[in-house]
C-alpha cells in the first residue's frame, strides 16, 4: 500500500493539536471610561482611533493615527486589554505634551522691530 504525502496542516489536524486559545476577543469587556479617555486623548491632538479585530476574529485590532505613518496594533484576547488601552491613552498624552511644550530658543524679529 503506497503512501501519500500529507502537508504540516493535515498531519497536525490528524493528530488532534489545537492551538488557538479559548478565549475570545470581544471588545464588549473593555473598559468603556478608559476607551472614552483613550478616543478623547488622540481626539485632542488631532489623531484618531479605530476598533476591530484581526482577520480571523482572533485579536483585537487598534488603528492609530496620529503618531507618525497609521498602523495597527494587535492584542491576543488573553493579555490584558485595560492596560493596553491605557498605554494607547499615554501615548497620545505625551504626543499632547509634546505639542503644547514651549518652543525653546530665540525666534529672531524681523528687521525694523
Amino acid at each position: 500500500m503506497a503512501k501519500t504525502a500529507r502537508t504540516t496542516g493535515e498531519r497536525t489536524k490528524s493528530r488532534g493539536i489545537n492551538r488557538k486559545s479559548n478565549d475570545t476577543a470581544d471588545w464588549g469587556k473593555a473598559d468603556s471610561d478608559l476607551l472614552k479617555r483613550a478616543i478623547c486623548a488622540a481626539a485632542l491632538t488631532g489623531g484618531a482611533l479605530r476598533f476591530g479585530y484581526s482577520r480571523d476574529g482572533g485579536a483585537y485590532a487598534v488603528g492609530i493615527y496620529g503618531d507618525g505613518d497609521p498602523y495597527t496594533e494587535y492584542l491576543k484576547p488573553s493579555e490584558d486589554l485595560d492596560t493596553f488601552i491605557a498605554d494607547i491613552e499615554a501615548l497620545f498624552e505625551d504626543i499632547h505634551d509634546e505639542l503644547m511644550r514651549p518652543r525653546t530658543g530665540k525666534v529672531d524679529s524681523p528687521p525694523g522691530q
